[in-house]
């Protein structure tokens, strides 16, 4: 009997654990366009909302998004700004943020994980800058994670998203690179 009580504290901690673990998640892609060769010349970013009050999440996004592909190293040059493309090639990702649950600080800290999770949905499409043909369309998902006062705030979710995000541009540049 001890041993059923036993287990059974394991698992509730266990399970109090993964729910406090942030998280990303790419949902919903459509298969990579792989008769379109893409040049890593360049890639463009380029992030948007019609929702209200997102100014801040929109432009961490971007610049997380933006910070992470050129601390990669796969592609020449990486910026938001279309005329820094010039005529090189690459690809150019649009990231419009379809749905966001905020937590902020003081939500978190006078309810600690009573707030909830932080959670980002963002849609992500990849095209040729070149040809203008997509590549791939897929979701990206952020959650903050949701115990602590110091973390599990909005900022941690859009950073899962953005972590996810790249990824998934590295991926196809090396699946339809040169």
């Amino acid at each position: 009997m001890k041993c059923v009580f036993t287990q059974g504290a394991i698992l509730l901690l266990l399970l109090a654990l993964a729910g406090c673990a942030s998280s990303g998640a790419i949902r919903q892609a459509t298969p990579i366009t792989t008769g379109v060769r893409v040049s890593v010349d360049f890639a463009l970013i380029q992030t948007s909302t019609a929702l209200a009050g997102l100014e801040t999440e929109t432009n961490l996004l971007n610049d997380l998004v933006i910070s992470g592909l050129r601390g990669s190293g796969v592609f020449g040059d990486v910026d938001g700004d279309p005329a820094a493309a010039g005529s090189s090639g690459g690809v150019k990702v649009a990231i419009k943020i379809l749905e966001v649950k905020t937590i902020t600080h003081d939500e978190r800290s006078w309810a600690g994980a009573m707030a909830g999770r932080a959670r980002i949905l963002v849609q992500a499409t990849v095209t040729d800058l070149s040809s203008g043909k997509p590549v791939e369309t897929f979701e990206s998902e952020g959650l903050s994670s949701g115990g602590s006062n110091l973390a599990g705030i909005t900022d941690e979710a859009v950073q899962r998203a953005a972590e996810q995000v790249v990824a998934e541009v590295i991926r196809i540049s090396r699946l339809t690179g040169p």
